[in-house]
Formats: C-alpha cells, structure tokens, sequence
C-alpha cells in the first residue's frame, strides 16, 4: 500500500492539472522560464574569461599611480616639490602692496566735469562709423577746448551740429547761446555728466563720432566747416565725398596724425582746439 503511495498521489495531481489546463500552463511556463534563465547564467560565466592585471608601468591612474600618491592610498610623497604640506615647496614672495594714494588721473578731464579747464587727452578710440556712439579715451595725446555760453565760432557749430547728431536738434548759428546751452544740459543729464552746460573734456569725448568716406550727416557737415576754418576749403554740403577725403587727409598730414581719410577723436580734437574763435558776450 505504501509502495503505490507516490505514483497514487501523482496520478490525482495529473488528473487535477488535465483538469485545470490555465493552472498547467501557468506551471509549465514558470519551469521553462526559470530552465532559460539558469542556461543564460550558465553561459555568461563561460564566455567571461578573468581579467588580467594591468602591469604596474601601464597604471595611467592619477589617483593610484601619480607621485603625488606613491603608496595608492593617497598619502603624499613628503618629498615632492609641489605637495602643499610638504617640507620642499618653495617659497614666494608676497605680491607688493598698493599704495593707496597713488592713484592714476585721466590727463584728459583735469578737473573731472565737462567745465573743467582743457589738457591733454587720452589718446585715440574707435566707435562704429555712422551710429552716434560716444568715444572713449585712448592712448594718443589730445586736447579739448572748453567751450561755454556766449563763446562764438565754429567750434560751436561743431556742438551744435553734434548734438543734432545725437538726436538733440540744435540751429547751427555757431552761437553758444540759452538754447545751445540748455541742450547740452540736457545732452549731459542723459549722459550721466555733470550738467553745468559748459563743454569740456568729458562732455566732447560723449559727443563725436567716428566718420569717414561716404557718410553723411550733420557730424560729416561739422568737419567740412572745420577743415575750412582751417584752410582746407570744402562744401559743407554733409556728405563725406572724395573731396572731404582729400581735405581730412591733408590736415591730418599737416598736424602729424594718421593719414588715413578717417575722423577720429585725434583729428576731432585737432579740428575743434586751434579753430576756437571766443568773443565773449553777445
């Protein structure tokens, strides 16, 4: 009786499965799962041979093979030059302090508003041709001539015709007049200078623009009436012709600038400072 037993209890489970086919594939599915899984792992193991140890002069890991880490625990080695606790770091000397009162001034705003008196710029700068932008000091030596209320000449036609450059319309009467003035006050507020209304230095390197050959424009107009104030006659018609080329690079060659047909804030301080015409008063 105990012999038949198992092929007893086996022959009720077959029956119970045939009986039950879901409960039979679920089964058969898990057993055929879980056989592929034990082959792959089986395979995997046998395809992967053991990596070899890479030899010690082929080590190109900073970390476990660098001199800063000779014994691959990161301990330093006491003896290099450059380890920051080590006993061997050379020594710098520390940098020279400043001294606070030497302090460099711009020789070209002496005084440090538009109103103060005139001296040698700073040199020359570049600005986009045609767009208005204010320069910025140089290198070169120049120098601005302070213009204020009642001053006449074409210096002041210059203002005035650059400042209508600037969007600030100005009649060109070559008077430094009430209305001049006030634009120019209002030229510097917006400019964040200090709004005295005179022009100097600072207020003059806000103002010109960088002109050359075929622009036009009242600032093109401003350098026509300049270079004829200076004997290089040419119709201040506004536009930067072979003719205004040919006048800008003669003066520029009289005065020791750059030939090169371009005004810039050399050639607009050499035009503005000689050409000043002052009679005081009305």
């Amino acid at each position: 009786m105990t012999g038949n037993a198992p092929a007893s209890a086996a022959r009720r489970l077959a029956d119970w499965l045939r009986s039950r086919p879901l409960v039979l594939a679920i089964f058969v599915i898990a057993a055929l799962t879980m056989a592929a899984s034990a082959y792959q792992n089986a395979q995997g193991r046998a395809d992967s041979p053991p990596l070899p140890a890479a030899p010690a002069e082929d080590c190109v890991s900073y970390d476990a093979c660098g001199p800063e880490n000779v014994n691959g625990f990161g301990d330093p080695d006491p003896t290099d030059p450059t380890d920051p606790t080590g006993g061997t770091q050379d020594t710098q000397d520390p940098a020279p302090t400043a001294d606070p009162t030497d302090v460099p001034q711009d020789p070209g705003t002496t005084g440090g508003a538009s109103g103060a008196s005139p001296g040698p710029g700073t040199g020359d700068a570049s600005a986009d041709p045609g767009t208005g932008n204010a320069q910025t000091p140089g290198t070169g030596r120049r120098s601005w001539p302070v213009v204020k209320p009642g001053d006449r000449g074409e210096t002041v036609a210059a203002i005035q015709l650059l400042l209508t450059a600037h969007g600030y319309r100005t009649s060109a009467d070559a008077v430094y007049g009430p209305a001049t003035k006030s634009q120019v006050t209002v030229y510097q507020r917006d400019r964040s200078l200090s709004d005295d209304g005179i022009t100097g230095p600072d207020t003059w390197h806000a103002l010109i623009v960088t002109v050359r050959a075929g622009e036009r424009g009242p600032a093109v107009t401003a350098v026509q009436r300049l270079l004829t104030v200076h004997g290089h006659p040419v119709p201040a018609n506004g536009t930067f012709d072979d003719a205004t080329a040919q006048a800008v690079t003669a003066f520029q060659t009289a005065h020791a600038l750059t030939p090169d047909g371009v005004v810039g804030p050399d050639t607009w301080s050499a035009l503005v400072t000689p050409a000043q015409e002052r009679q005081q008063g009305a």
